[in-house]
């Protein structure tokens, strides 16, 4: 098909960029580094520090994510080779799957790669209470690190504005990774007339408004395996079922396809 021949190429051309190996290499740094640290800041056992893992995951890969895909297809726009690309007998949807797959690759190997060394670590060190769930681990991490990459990537396809580009990639990492759950509470605080003990006793809808955003159900997916200190919201009795480990399937799986359709929406109807 033709978009694997664009991923292909994509990749390539992506592995000779310094800045993607400087990416990358943080991955071992950082997943390594938190099998020493964990030493010092986590309990001594495996799913302790699974989900101090987590922790880094989740504000790392979603970074790298981002700063590999949001210019990814912008750039090419602007530079002129695109036309040269599509005057080949390659479809804007090729380009568009192949880009999405490439940048998946380029991301989540090295990254996966990396936490299977510091799993196998790990469990050297902590022991192996629930190691065969740590397999479990390694796909919530490539569905949250996809979640991203299909942010990205639809980003790159939606403007050619180097500024609203490169804001939109800083706002959605600062609102997608560190904000989210303070805007929920704001939210969920004025609604109730600031009475704030309704953020010990949130009605249903805010528990799925706090899961869309991708770490939360990220967590959820890593508790669904392991019994961990993560996303205890969404597993106390009564919880409703739309926060349950399927529903946080579902939503990063539409954080991965929803930005990606949106931005080839744009891209399809725009010129080059």
């Amino acid at each position: 098909m033709s978009w694997r021949v664009i991923a292909r190429e994509d990749v390539r051309g992506t592995m000779l960029s310094k800045t993607t190996w400087l990416a990358v290499g943080l991955f071992p740094v950082a997943f390594l580094g938190y099998v020493v640290a964990h030493d010092y800041i986590g309990e001594p056992n495996f799913p302790a520090f699974v989900a101090g893992l987590a922790g880094v995951v989740g504000v790392l890969l979603p970074a790298v994510a981002i700063l590999l895909g949001y210019k990814s297809i912008a750039d090419d726009r602007t530079s002129g080779r695109l036309t040269l690309t599509l005057s080949l007998p390659h479809s804007r949807r090729d380009l568009a799957v192949g880009t999405f797959v490439s940048r998946a690759a380029v991301v989540l190997v090295p990254a996966l790669l990396a936490l299977a060394v510091a799993g196998v670590v790990g469990a050297v060190r902590f022991g192996s209470e629930g190691v065969l769930w740590f397999p479990w681990f390694l796909v919530a991490t490539a569905l949250f690190g996809t979640a991203f990459v299909g942010f990205a990537v639809g980003l790159s396809m939606s403007t050619t504005a180097d500024r609203w580009i490169t804001l939109g990639g800083l706002g959605g990492y600062l609102l997608l990774v560190t904000f989210w759950g303070s805007l929920q509470s704001t939210v969920l605080v004025v609604l109730h007339r600031f009475e704030f003990q309704v953020l010990n006793d949130m009605p249903d809808w805010a528990l799925l408004f706090r899961m869309i955003e991708p770490g939360e159900a990220y967590a959820r997916l890593v508790r669904a395996g392991f019994d961990v200190d993560l996303a205890g919201l969404y597993v106390a009795e009564g919880a409703p079922v739309y926060v349950s480990a399927p529903a946080a399937l579902v939503l990063l799986l539409a954080w991965a396809v929803v930005p990606l359709a949106v931005g080839y929406r744009r891209f399809r109807e725009s010129d080059l």
